[in-house]
């Protein structure tokens, strides 16, 4: 008797690279998933200086983040065991068991990364609103995106219903309307925030510092935008060519998973212990710049006395009003 992949065209070399993919990104997600709790229970730790019910809020999203992603590898691990344990006797007995699969845990793993991404996605509008001073125009784009990947997200979910149920496929890929969808919503939102961020810093001020360098990394939550990034193409590449073997996505999928509550955590943590900027500071100009006004404004005085007294003058002005104007500044940051 022959055995059942070679109804499928595949051979021995395809199945275990099957195999492969079921058990290594696990292990890559219990992995992630310990760098993602080691970054909420540092958030934990933090000192607020946050209202008490803004905390709570706060808290709660992270926590529901982290919690999803709990739910998704425990999910997961049961699977392995199912594939590899109960069902391990053979290689054909594990290949026979990973076609069947367990309908009922897709679909809640489903519904759980699309809750995960849908709070992600929330918070990075929410901080383009906060830092362009409330500005709906500016989330308007993202936010038609954002409405356009919970229909897609929905869809999935009815298609593949329909699918088990019809043994039929959908002729729309709502899936990778669903990644297109969340890749616009995170890029433009991480664009908005740079150009925000520079505009209001300014490039150097905010690549020669530490502190700088971090705010740009969190604040526009890249590496989320990146990995979706990358998980499109990947999806992309597989759709389009028609290739039987997942060998890409399902790493690129569950680091995606820690990503979509690692990013939101971090910029969350960086509001509740005050290391971002005053909600009202956005709309000011920088320090930099309002010292740089002031010094061209002074130098064009001209005082009576001669040109050595108008020089001596405008110098001592210069320094008075340079100090003036950076404690006035330093008070109302």
């Amino acid at each position: 008797m022959s055995p059942p992949w070679e109804d499928y065209g595949w051979t021995v070399a395809d199945v275990q690279s099957i195999m492969s993919t079921q058990l290594h990104p696990v292990i890559l997600l219990a992995f992630c998933h310990g760098i993602h709790t080691s970054i909420l229970s540092a958030s934990y730790l933090v000192e607020s200086t946050q209202p008490i019910q803004k905390r709570i809020t706060l808290a709660g999203i992270v926590t529901f983040l982290w919690f999803a992603n709990t739910v998704i590898l425990g999910l997961d691990w049961k699977d392995i065991d199912r594939l590899f344990i109960a069902h391990g006797t053979s290689l054909e007995t594990e290949f026979n068991y990973s076609l069947t699969g367990d309908i009922p845990k897709s679909i809640a793993v489903d519904v759980l990364r699309c809750l995960s991404v849908f709070v992600a996605d929330l918070i990075l509008v929410w901080r383009c609103w906060v830092l362009y001073g409330g500005n709906l125009k500016v989330i308007a784009i993202p936010g038609l995106c954002m409405i356009t990947e919970t229909i897609s997200a929905c869809m999935i979910i009815v298609s593949f219903v329909e699918n088990v149920n019809r043994a039929s496929a959908s002729r729309v890929n709502w899936t990778l309307a669903y990644y297109s969808m969340t890749v616009a919503t995170n890029s433009l939102c991480t664009v908005l925030i740079l150009f925000r961020i520079v505009r209001v810093s300014g490039l150097g001020a905010s690549l020669k510092t530490y502190r700088g360098i971090i705010e740009i990394l969190v604040e526009s939550a890249a590496m989320y935008a990146i990995i979706y990034i990358a998980l499109l193409i990947v999806y992309a590449c597989q759709f389009y060519t028609g290739a039987a073997v997942e060998n890409g996505r399902p790493y690129a999928a569950v680091i995606s998973d820690s990503i979509t509550g690692i990013a939101p955590t971090l910029i969350i943590a960086r509001v509740m212990a005050g290391q971002s900027r005053p909600d009202d500071s956005w709309s000011r100009p920088s320090l930099p710049h309002m010292r740089s006004n002031v010094l061209s404004s002074t130098e064009s005085l001209q005082f009576a006395g001669g040109p050595n007294h108008s020089t001596q003058t405008t110098s001592a002005s210069t320094g008075h009003a340079t100090a003036d104007i950076d404690l006035e500044a330093l008070k109302r940051l």
